[in-house]
């Protein structure tokens, strides 16, 4: 009988590039199995496969070779169009430089993925302010990024993240280009969307922003190593 809370699997996860004649691995037979809910960080040095990894599970990129299936759904098996709908509005992204869109305020940034779902104007709008209000930027709402803090322009990018409500955030890197006060701010925010249920996955390099998370994982070299940190709930 399947397990009713598994949300993601991952199984023989295999991620090549070309360079020339050369095959460079950057994943190598990575298995996951997530629950519905859970909170995991993934951590590992420069290069080690993390980000990749991230990218084929939010169907950024495809895996040479091995399966993800989220909720009894393969998306490797996915052809482009059902790919991009799984992307838009199964999966929010948040990213360590942010990628808002320079020439539009806050507000559209943040309403902008829901263009593709079909949204109209006004339920956009009201939907962008409702999620601005919940970062805590609601009287930011008509600033362009370049008018913003760095912790500011992240939270913005979190609502994003959250517009067309989507079940799984990934975050890569989410406090990278924070100072420390700002990062522990934006993690107090991820923490308190995953107490409303989402579930999350942040790659990071640092200690303090993974003990956040119910379970710690460690990649090198593409692999997953031994140790794993399981924390109490």
């Amino acid at each position: 009988m399947s397990d009713p809370a598994l949300f993601l699997q991952a199984v023989g996860l295999h991620k090549e590039y070309r360079q020339g004649q050369k095959a460079l691995e950057v994943l190598r037979d990575v298995d996951l199995t997530i629950r519905r809910g859970e909170f995991i960080a993934v951590m590992g040095p420069s290069g080690s496969g993390k980000s990749t990894l991230l990218h084929v599970l939010g169907g950024l990129d495809r895996p040479t070779s091995g399966t993800i299936t989220v909720e009894g759904e393969e998306i490797t098996a996915l052809d482009q169009d059902a790919l991009c709908r799984y992307r838009r509005e199964r999966v929010g992204f948040i990213f360590q430089s942010f990628q808002l869109l320079s020439t539009m305020s806050a507000r559209d940034n943040v309403a902008f993925p829901m263009v593709f779902t079909g949204v109209g104007r006004r339920d956009r709008t009201a939907r962008a302010d409702k999620l601005l209000a919940e970062v805590g930027l609601a009287e930011r709402a008509h600033h362009k990024p370049s008018e913003l803090s760095g912790g500011e322009q992240q939270r913005v990018a979190i609502a994003r993240s959250l517009a067309n409500s989507p079940d799984l955030l990934l975050a890569d890197e989410p406090t990278g280009n924070l100072d420390s006060a700002t990062g522990s701010e934006v993690m107090a925010l991820l923490q308190r969307l995953h107490r409303d249920g989402r579930t999350l996955i942040v790659v990071t390099h640092d200690a303090r922003i993974a003990r956040h998370a119910q379970r710690v994982l460690r990649m090198l070299d593409g692999r997953w190593t031994t140790r794993t940190t399981e924390k109490k709930s």
